[in-house]
Formats: C-alpha cells, structure tokens, sequence
C-alpha cells in the first residue's frame, strides 16, 4: 500500500513539474528553407493553388500590434487562417464543439537570428482523442495536406 501512495505521489510530482512543457505537443514546427517574405508568398501561392484548402483570413501582427499602439515584437510574426469546407462539415456535422479549434492556422515567425519558423496546431495529437470520421480527418488528413500545402517551404 506504501508502495502504491510513492508511486502515485512520484507522478503527482512529476506531472506538476512537466505540466509547463507540455504546451509545447500542441503545435507542429518546421523550419523554413526560405526568408520570411519568400515563405509568405508559398505559402499564400500553395493555397491558391489548392483545390482543398483556402485562406480565410490573413493577419500581420507587427503591423495590427504598432495600428493599435502596442508596440513592436521582437520578432515578425504573420498568420494564415485556413479553411477546408469539406474537412470542417463532417466534422461539425458530428461534433459542432469542434468548430472551436477551426480553422487551421499557420503561423510564420522570423526571430532576431533570421531563421524562420512555421508553426500549426498539432491536429494529430487532438485527433487522437476522437473516433471515427473526426479521428481520421484530424490525424491523419489535415496534417498530410497541410503537410503538401508547406512541402516547398519547410526542410
């Protein structure tokens, strides 16, 4: 019984620990093999091209944060909202809550040292914890085609 209560405080423990780094498995990062504009524009022309996906919306924050007076961020930060009619139907059809983690977002950020980073939401992970249809679109058809919209761009 000892034994027991140890080992439930030990993941206690470590849970408590790990719980700030956990953050982290939410999102897919990649490197981009281009400069920031560069991977913008592939980005932008990728989905143009695609017959799946579209953008929805997209927004450079270092020109929204300085419109509204809060100053500038140490990095450039520019976002693509997407959208895949298709996915995000038979999704809501069966889970309308879904809709809260939609649209699918690529974030592109330059930091101080030139390297440019795409980052996503990790689909996959939240995919897992469903059945069926949602967990087939959400493991494994989202990330496989976001995968080829960025297939130019990333290394």
């Amino acid at each position: 019984m000892i034994s027991f209560i140890a080992g439930i405080v030990v993941i206690l423990i470590i849970g408590i620990v790990m719980m700030p780094r956990m953050g982290r498995f939410f999102f897919v990062q990649d490197k981009s093999k281009l400069k920031f504009d560069e991977t913008i524009e592939k980005i932008r022309e990728a989905c143009e091209n695609d017959d799946k996906w579209e953008v929805i919306q997209e927004k450079n924050y270092n020109i929204a944060h300085q419109k509204k007076v809060q100053g500038e961020l140490p990095f450039r930060l520019f976002e693509f909202k997407l959208g895949n009619p298709s996915h995000a139907y038979m999704v809501n059809k069966q889970f309308p809550p879904i809709c809260t983690f939609m649209p699918a977002a690529i974030a592109v950020v330059e930091y101080k040292n030139e390297d440019v980073i795409i980052y996503r939401k990790n689909t996959g992970l939240l995919g897992r914890m469903f059945t069926g249809n949602i967990k087939n679109i959400m493991t494994n058809e989202v990330p496989q085609q976001l995968n080829k919209i960025l297939q130019d761009v990333i290394n």
